[in-house]
């Protein structure tokens, strides 16, 4: 039998095959590593050494709408930061003592590259054991275990106009990708998907950016708009993103990232398909178990 070591957790699986889902961290079988017999114990270690847990200071803690709050973090012994690439994520659990969970779970970093914090923009779910606990009881001034940046969805070097689409909390790893392609002047269309503007997150963030960058193009669309909301104000278009509007509006020589819900995801791929976009210009992360679109 073989054995397979999570990169991102340290979950250790034997078996012919990695497992479909990592039971610790949910992350799918691409992020585990084949750990061969004859060094076994030293590549085991070295896997672990990349996947180790720092303590992290909670510096700020801010509301980002009604269900998102995001979370400043620097580290305790003032190192210097890993920065990130564009896109990746962090694997975050509790330090309290009371707490006996060994759940793991990941944040995409929302943040500007380079910054001397990371920011975790985390979206609290009805049944979300960690996203409970950092919404509900930690607070400034305390600690979590995080690890260094990991993850393969990141911003390629790339000439072709840049399209980012995003719904719900998947906006997080598609914002520090915003930051990076405006310092690098690419041109950018930006959609967020939203409910209202009760749900939309970094709604000033997006605005300011926008104000700011003339390459920047942003499209808003709000589901279900509140009595409040104002069309071509808070947003552009009422209703949800379709096929249509994506042929219609998007260009076919740029390149896509995309993250969301999976039917929103397996909409923006079959659309992007049906207008014969390469698969190297598709590009897009799952939150929980990998799958592939194409398979969907």
């Amino acid at each position: 039998m073989k054995k397979f070591v999570c990169t991102v957790c340290g979950y250790i699986h034997v078996g012919d095959n990695p497992p479909e889902v990592c039971p610790l961290c949910n992350v799918g079988p691409e992020y585990f590593k084949e750990v061969e017999e004859d060094n076994n114990e030293e590549v085991s270690n070295n896997i672990l050494d990349k996947v180790q847990y720092k303590r992290f200071i909670v510096d700020n803690k801010e509301k980002e709408n009604d269900v998102v709050t995001s979370f400043y973090l620097k580290p305790v012994t003032k190192e210097k930061l890993v920065s990130h690439k564009p896109g990746q994520f962090i694997s975050i659990k509790p330090i309290k003592e009371e707490e006996k969970s060994e759940e793991v779970r990941q944040y995409s970093l929302s943040m500007k590259p380079g910054e001397d914090f990371y920011r975790i923009s985390v979206k609290k779910e009805d049944k979300g054991l960690i996203s409970s606990y950092l919404h509900d009881k930690v607070n400034v001034g305390e600690e979590v275990y995080i690890t260094d940046p990991l993850g393969t969805f990141v911003l390629k070097d790339s000439n072709k106009p840049l399209v980012f689409i995003s719904a719900g909390i998947g906006i997080t790893p598609v914002m520090s990708m915003l930051y990076e392609a405006l310092d690098k002047n690419r041109k950018v269309i930006f959609v967020q998907v939203v409910q209202n503007s009760k749900l939309q997150t970094f709604k000033k963030e997006i605005k300011n950016l926008s104000n700011e960058n003339n390459n920047l193009k942003t499209v808003i669309f709000y589901g279900d708009p509140l009595e409040s909301d104002k069309l071509g104000v808070d947003y552009d278009i009422s209703g949800r993103i379709t096929q249509q509007w994506i042929k219609d509006n998007l260009p076919k020589n740029g390149d896509f990232y995309f993250c969301g819900p999976l039917g929103f995801m397996k909409l923006i791929y079959d659309s992007l398909k049906s207008m014969d976009i390469e698969e190297e210009s598709i590009n897009y992360e799952m939150f929980g178990p990998s799958a592939n679109l194409a398979n969907i």
